[in-house]
């Protein structure tokens, strides 16, 4: 074997295990007419918010940055409430922030069968309280 076929054989073999493993990665999903308002509380504010997609199906992924900042553990929950288009259904769900000593930033995610509906409004909101059972956006 010459040294061309040898090295046409990678180019080959690592493109296929390139396209084979982007099923794998998580991608980022943009939310088109989808609106996410991220509220801040005197606990925390949601710094970021996105829509994700991987092999599992989709999930809102975001982080919350503690008020005051610190880096110590967060405690509480983000209330997550869907209004539709029409503003006559509101879905509401919450989530737990992930304790991350290291870091100010506390990532967030929670999974969803599909996207909301175009034109849908989606909020965001930090509670201190473990115990909240329902959403208060």
């Amino acid at each position: 074997m010459n040294w061309r076929h040898a090295v046409l054989q990678l180019i080959v073999s690592s493109s296929a295990f390139s396209v084979s493993s982007c099923a794998w990665i998580p991608s980022y999903v943009s939310e088109p007419g989808v609106t996410i308002e991220r509220m801040a509380t005197p606990s925390g504010r949601v710094s970021s918010a996105h829509f994700w997609e991987d092999r599992r199906g989709f999930a809102l992924r975001g982080e919350i940055t503690p008020q005051p900042i610190t880096k110590g553990p967060m405690g509480g929950h983000v209330d997550i409430a869907i209004t539709s288009p029409s503003g006559d259904s509101t879905t509401c769900t919450t989530t737990r922030q992930r304790v991350n000593a290291r870091h100010v930033r506390k990532p967030f995610s929670i999974r969803f069968d599909e996207l909301p509906v175009p034109g849908s409004v989606v909020q965001l909101k930090h509670h201190k309280s473990a115990n909240h059972e329902d959403c208060d956006v």
